[in-house]
């Protein structure tokens, strides 16, 4: 910062106008160095006016007017000089105040501005304490919100395994009870008609099949294999836009990939109708979908490209695991 520093010390004596210069100045014999060559200078001009005037009182002729006139002239010029003097040290005290008065305000007001610079900082470092304060309380409710999400999350996997466990014992047992009364080959008019259609949901690939609501509708839909083991059975049907019974389920990937392919399969498709189980027929009706994700997380179904080679390759090696 632009400010003088006035000190107070020991030899040099407080004044009225703060100036350490002017105190010297005007302390007692302060002006005796500077003194002595002005009187060098002033000694010589006082004895040729005294030599003027002398010589007025002892000639009153044309020497004497001479040194009259040179002793008039160096009084003239004495009280020239001392005039010059005082003007020239009243515009010299003037000025330094001028100086001293703007060089003050100039301190004043920088030291205005450091202020405000300060309580500006002060408000500037308040607000961001607020702000940390308020971002870590919500950073805190996001994870305990978090949290409790991952927590139901884990209870419904878990209580979506037990009811899967219960709804496969279920079917076993209806099996179980139906095997002894059904026959080895079931007319063809006991069937269920059932359209299917495939859809990818990233590794998975889910059997979706549609049949006709009516008052034979079925409920459940399974798939066994060739020993007669349950490998699938779907949920509860849904009803879809068209006003069909829709069920999905999740069979083997080597029944999806016959399916795909038009072979026949090994496997036997049955549908729950009032207590029995009776075969499916199934039509292929083309409908080939998978699973995006846009940018925004939005989850979409679009269709599959006609050629799966990733699925394939995966159908057949759990084929020849299987045989």
């Amino acid at each position: 910062m632009g400010v003088i520093p006035v000190p107070f010390g020991h030899g040099s004596p407080r004044t009225s106008d703060g100036c350490r210069l002017c105190a010297e100045m005007r302390l007692p014999g302060a002006g005796l160095g500077s003194a002595l060559p002005e009187l060098r200078h002033t000694v010589p001009l006082a004895f040729a006016a005294l030599a003027g005037l002398l010589l007025i009182a002892i000639d009153r002729g044309p020497a004497g007017w001479l040194g009259g006139g040179a002793a008039a002239g160096i009084a003239a010029c004495a009280i020239y000089v001392w005039s010059a003097r005082r003007s020239l040290l009243r515009s010299a005290h003037e000025a330094h105040a001028r100086e001293l008065q703007e060089l003050a305000e100039d301190a004043d007001s920088r030291v205005e501005l450091v202020v405000k610079q300060f309580e500006w900082a002060v408000g500037d470092v308040a607000k961001l304490r607020h702000e940390l304060e308020r971002a870590e309380a919500t950073v805190r409710t996001l994870t305990e919100r978090g949290r409790e999400r991952e927590h139901r999350s884990e209870q419904l996997v878990r209580q979506i395994s037990r009811l899967r466990e219960r709804l496969a014992e279920i079917a076993m047992a209806a099996s179980l009870t139906q095997s002894g009364r059904e026959s080895p080959s079931r007319p063809l008019f006991e069937a269920i008609y059932f359209t299917w259609g495939i859809h990818l949901d990233g590794p998975r690939a889910r059997l979706e099949l549609q049949t006709a609501a009516n008052s034979g509708s079925p409920t459940r839909v399974r798939v066994m294999d060739r020993d007669g083991q349950i490998v699938a059975v779907s949920g509860m049907a849904v009803v879809s836009l068209d006003g069909n019974l829709e069920f999905q389920l999740e069979p083997p990937l080597d029944l999806i990939a016959d399916l795909d392919e038009g072979r026949e399969i090994d496997y036997a498709i049955e549908a729950l109708v009032d207590d029995e189980w009776k075969p499916v027929r199934l039509k292929d009706t083309g409908r080939r979908t998978r699973s995006v994700v846009d940018v925004e997380g939005r989850l979409s179904r679009v269709p599959a490209a006609p050629d799966a080679p990733g699925l394939t390759d995966a159908t057949h090696g759990q084929r020849s695991a299987l045989n």
